[in-house]
């Protein structure tokens, strides 16, 4: 089987869920935490936006690598 290049989409597409995935549940432990340890709940509203947020800090950090471009391109459809 061949090996897919960094620039198809199928491999930018696995990068991008791979981030999203990581940050979803980084947040939900992070909330999970919070409401264990301060008895806090973020909204979920509140959470969505933190992912889409650090997704796109992510991507822009390395927006000048050429793998990011199309992720990024990706995200913010």
């Amino acid at each position: 089987m061949a090996k897919a290049s960094f620039n198809s989409p199928s491999s930018n597409l696995l990068l991008l869920r791979k981030l999203a995935t990581q940050s979803t549940i980084y947040h939900l432990w992070k909330q999970r935490n919070n409401l264990i340890h301060n008895q806090i709940s973020l909204p979920a509203t509140t959470l969505f936006h933190n992912i889409d947020r650090e997704l796109r800090n992510i991507i822009s950090a390395k927006r000048h690598r050429k793998r990011f471009h199309s992720p990024k391109v990706l995200w913010l459809r």
